[in-house]
């Protein structure tokens, strides 16, 4: 079946912003007397939502105004640092929306971002130029985090497609996961931070100015 619409993740795939949220997290741990190893920070941290994490963290049960408080501090330490460093989105992404929109394919943002940081990256970045903020699926603490496929489920239901009409970029481990558990027709693995993908069969890119169209064609 041919690609009818694509969902992006954001972090690590359209804005390669892993180390930042890295910084952010070794300050916010810091401040918490939270020691963890880089293999405990993948486990616990990478491509989950807050609420998964702070409580993965803690390892207990978190009242909905300390989650909050939690939040607010290490999402302000990261986009403190998203604005002195500058950085631009991933090499091709906007050619890449162009492309979308000129061939009339549909397309969105499925992140487990919260929306303050959504809003950030809508003014950070010009994202109305290419993205409807109402069509994004953002946490807003009714799906669950991935590996589940809630936050790729409610994409679809968006596009108003069916799943495996839907080509999904990706780049931790447990968002390709929940990209397959979602059913999508079409994954590719977006590797912005030199990890090992052996364990899928996907597609990995570097760079979104890879052979666009073959990404469209009949599957």
């Amino acid at each position: 079946m041919a690609i009818k619409g694509v969902i992006f993740d954001f972090n690590g795939t359209l804005f390669w912003d892993t180390p930042f949220h890295n910084t952010a997290w070794d300050r916010f741990l810091e401040n918490h007397q939270i020691e963890l190893t880089d293999q405990e920070k993948n486990e616990k941290i990478h491509g989950k939502n807050n609420r998964d994490i702070f409580t993965g963290l803690l390892n207990r049960a978190i009242e909905p105004e300390e989650l909050e408080r939690f939040i607010d501090e290490k999402e302000q330490l990261y986009r403190d640092i998203c604005v002195k460093e500058q950085q631009p989105l991933a090499d091709g992404a906007i050619e890449l929306f162009e492309f979308l929109k000129v061939n009339n394919l549909r397309y969105t943002i499925a992140t487990a971002s919260g929306p303050e940081n959504v809003g950030f990256f809508f003014r950070q970045f010009d994202l109305h130029h290419w993205f409807d903020f109402e069509q994004v699926v953002y946490d807003d603490g009714s799906m669950r985090g991935k590996p589940n496929p809630d936050f790729f489920l409610k994409a679809m239901e968006k596009l108003q497609l069916k799943p495996e009409e839907c080509l999904i970029f990706e780049d931790s481990i447990a968002g390709i996961k929940a990209a397959e558990n979602a059913g999508a027709g079409k994954i590719i693995i977006v590797n912005s931070t030199q990890t090992d993908y052996g364990q899928f069969g996907h597609e990995v890119i570097r760079t979104f100015r890879d052979p666009i169209r073959g990404w469209f064609e009949s599957t």
